[in-house]
């Protein structure tokens, strides 16, 4: 169903363009806002007839496109299509099928400050909760104003501007991304649509992906799905904080920290899994982990490959965890073979 909405100027605004490869469509939408005097996407907001703190969706393609001259197609495709209509069904974003609503931001976006000035665009890949770094500049994506400090909107005024006025081209000192960051962004970008273009800047350098365990964690990653890779990533993690040698001494705060945090966890867990090491859970119940890698195992959406690694996961943990009491209520999983 098409969200309500007026026509404000007749057929369009004067601006025009089209959406672009690999743009996400929120970032288009204020793009094209700016473009056209609006203020930013509150406004945009408005028209349609949606509240200040909403989230614009697949629902708000028909009218945005005879505003600002985007093909409806291109729109839905680049904006979250809800399952049912309702987010807890799950949703689809840039082609892809996503089973859990957390694995995408939406009321907070990040950016790489560098790419908004060479591309004039925001990437779908940077509204998945796991992509923290830009492997073209090697830097963390910033998610806060470097001068108020506050976490970034998309009800700013403009692309490189935050809510304050504060300018995000001026420069930000930006942190480095860690190795297992960068691969976790790659993997996310070979599933973007804008991959090809972003340029060879974002393919990881051979000898990058060979450094400090990173063959044995990409190797876990490397034919999934988009949501095959978010389940996994964050099975990992959840195994990883219950695990002896690896789990995290605190939580972090922060929804580009947690996500940094659960990266960081999955990969020290995620080379643990492919080395085949007998896990030291402690716990007698992992259920989330459970229910994230049963999900995967059974899901209609998910490909062979997904399904194969979570089957596998799940007998291998069954099996290596003996303060658990779920192997013997899982008899035929614990037969399986890991890879």
């Amino acid at each position: 169903m098409i969200a309500a909405w007026v026509d404000p100027v007749g057929p369009s605004f004067p601006f025009q363009d089209e959406v672009r490869e690999g743009e996400s469509g929120q970032g288009y939408a204020l793009r094209m806002a700016h473009g056209n005097g609006l203020a930013g996407l509150a406004r945009v907001k408005q028209l349609l007839g949606k509240t200040h703190s909403a989230v614009l969706d697949a629902s708000d393609a028909v009218p945005l496109a005879k505003w600002f001259g985007g093909s409806v197609q291109l729109l839905d495709f680049s904006l979250e299509r809800l399952n049912l209509g309702r987010r807890e069904a799950g949703s689809h974003y840039a082609g892809h099928p996503l089973g859990r609503s957390y694995f995408l931001t939406r009321s907070f976006p990040r950016v790489c400050p560098d790419c908004l000035r060479e591309l004039g665009y925001c990437r779908t890949a940077w509204d998945l909760t796991l992509s923290v770094a830009c492997v073209r500049h090697r830097r963390v994506l910033l998610d806060r104003c470097p001068s108020c400090l506050h976490t970034l909107s998309w009800n700013r005024p403009g692309l490189e501007v935050c809510s304050c006025g504060y300018s995000l081209s001026m420069g930000d000192a930006p942190e480095a991304a860690t190795t297992d960051e960068l691969l976790v962004a790659h993997v996310v970008d070979q599933r973007m649509g804008d991959y090809a273009a972003f340029g060879e800047g974002c393919r990881m350098a051979e000898s990058e992906e060979e450094a400090v365990g990173m063959p044995t964690f990409d190797s876990l990653l490397r034919n999934l799905s988009l949501d095959g890779v978010m389940r996994i990533i964050y099975a990992l993690s959840t195994a990883a904080m219950y695990d002896a040698e690896v789990k995290a001494e605190k939580r972090e705060r922060g929804a580009l920290m947690k996500a940094r945090q659960t990266i960081a966890l999955a990969a020290a867990f995620g080379a643990k899994v492919a080395r085949l090491e007998a896990p030291d859970l402690q716990t007698r119940r992992p259920s989330v982990l459970i229910d994230l890698l049963s999900d995967v195992a059974s899901s209609s959406r998910a490909t062979s490959s997904d399904a194969s690694l979570a089957r596998s996961m799940l007998g291998w943990l069954l099996v290596n965890s003996p303060t658990s009491t779920l192997a013997s209520r899982h008899v035929s999983l614990s037969q399986m073979e890991l890879f």
